[in-house]
């Protein structure tokens, strides 16, 4: 089974630049799916890919959002899912829960703003913005999700963590608002 991924025109964009936009972050995402398979990771088979409709058809990957169904040993897995991108240098750009399906094993749907980078700066703002997901979404289970993600990221890669929540301190301080 498949599902075709289309990217929507975006009428408060150019035309020209928003083509050029969906066309870029297509190839991107299809090279993205394909290429962490390499390091073990669960993404879709992209079957085809068309950058001048913006479409990507893919394998149909059956199971439930993680974000409708998320537990402690799902956020584990997220986090040593999460560590083994950021290994190979790969920024997610938009992780949340709702990326991935659970089923058996989890798996990784949506890679469209993903992109290389070595900038500590860049992971940690892909574990920043995975802590302020589960902190509005599961306000009642966020310590101990975000402990387990921890957890999960750390079993892949303990020498960058540290480092990693120094940079997420820093970056948090940046705030307007900031409260010290």
């Amino acid at each position: 089974m498949a599902i075709s991924k289309i990217r929507i025109p975006k009428a408060y964009r150019q035309r020209t630049l928003d083509e050029d936009l969906r066309r870029r972050r297509t190839i991107s995402e299809s090279r993205m799916l394909s290429s962490v398979k390499e390091f073990g990771l669960r993404t879709p088979y992209v079957y085809f890919v068309d950058p001048f409709r913006a479409e990507i058809v893919m394998e149909f990957v059956p199971g439930t959002r993680a974000s409708k169904v998320l537990t402690s040993t799902i956020c584990f897995n997220i986090g040593r899912f999460v560590s083994t991108l950021h290994m190979h240098n790969i920024i997610h750009g938009d992780l949340t829960p709702a990326n991935f399906i659970a089923n058996r094993k989890i798996t990784m749907v949506d890679m469209g703003l993903s992109f290389y980078s070595t900038r500590r700066e860049d992971k940690a703002m892909d574990i920043r913005l995975f802590k302020e997901i589960l902190k509005s979404t599961f306000h009642n289970s966020f310590s101990r999700f975000f402990n387990e993600f921890l957890k999960g990221y750390q079993s892949v890669n303990s020498k960058e963590l540290e480092n990693i929540l120094q940079r997420i301190d820093i970056i948090e301080s940046r705030k307007r608002y900031a409260i010290t």
